[in-house]
């Protein structure tokens, strides 16, 4: 199991998670135009993924001195995870715009409760997955002891 902390002070930002490989959009637990669920998260509880669409996000550039990524993969490497898994981030309020959620489209929207760097992209509009994007530059992967 990982737990996800901030590279920049160490604040907890996930609930323990195993890596499984990533669903595919015909994968999905409940299909996207469900009327159940229109937008279902893409991971199921306790489980994450490296994104399988790298790139899809343009993150900015990390901060002076982080050239490697601090959660074990080259840089620009980003983790996908269940919102429910996430604790000590807060939304960028600014950052939100969507349809019927957050699209996803105005860069990083979530940020460390501890010392506001920014974190990561939570995106749960009506045409998307609900999911959880961290920024594999900006978190660091913390193997808890049981």
């Amino acid at each position: 199991m990982i737990v996800f902390r901030c590279a920049v002070c160490d604040g907890r930002l996930s609930v323990p998670v195993r890596e499984v490989r990533p669903p595919g959009e015909g994968e999905a637990w409940t299909p996207l135009d469900s009327p159940v669920d229109p937008c279902p998260p893409r991971m199921a509880a306790g489980t994450f993924a490296r994104d399988p669409e790298p790139g899809r996000i343009a993150w900015g550039a990390p901060p002076k001195g982080f050239g490697k990524s601090r959660a074990g993969h080259e840089p620009g490497v980003d983790m996908v995870l269940s919102p429910g898994d996430l604790v000590g981030t807060v939304k960028i309020p600014t950052r939100l715009h969507g349809c019927c959620g957050p699209g996803g489209h105005d860069g990083p929207n979530l940020a460390c409760a501890g010392c506001g760097t920014e974190v990561g992209l939570w995106i749960g509009d009506c045409h998307t997955w609900l999911e959880v994007v961290l920024d594999g530059r900006m978190v660091g992967r913390h193997v808890p002891s049981e």
